[in-house]
């Protein structure tokens, strides 16, 4: 009985095949990550910053410090009639002109400052930094 030999192009496909889908994969999960920094999830992209910008940050009422070890993230912004709004755990949440603090993010973006947004803490802000302008 005779085995067929295998025919070239079917095997160099697969491994190429492969490739391609573990490269579809990487770009995913990088955008599945990106997207998450942006939408203001508690805890999301607050190391990059801590350091040398959060934990500079002082909240406006004067109870100390807007940081702690989780609560500043990356997020979104935009202007609503005449408020502002941010996105804090991936809901558009109104920004009270008091929790806005006057200083300009290193990579000029927009961040907040809020806890997980369950419960009573449903809408609480305790900084936010908006986008510069221009």
């Amino acid at each position: 009985m005779a085995v067929a030999a295998p025919v070239l192009g079917d095997r160099m496909n697969i491994p190429r095949r492969n490739y391609i889908t573990l490269l579809g994969s990487a770009v995913c999960v990088f955008l599945c990550v990106s997207a998450a920094a942006q939408e203001g999830y508690y805890g999301v992209g607050h190391d990059k910053w801590h350091q040398g910008f959060y934990s500079k940050l002082k909240r406006n009422d004067g109870k100390g410090s807007c940081c702690n070890l989780m609560d500043f993230r990356p997020t979104q912004s935009r202007m609503v009639g005449d408020h502002y709004e941010v996105k804090v755990d991936g809901a558009w949440t109104p920004v009270p002109y008091d929790k806005i603090n006057n200083v300009v993010a290193p990579d000029g973006g927009a961040h907040v400052c809020a806890p997980r947004q369950v419960g009573p803490n449903k809408g609480v802000l305790f900084c936010v930094i908006l986008p510069s302008e221009g």
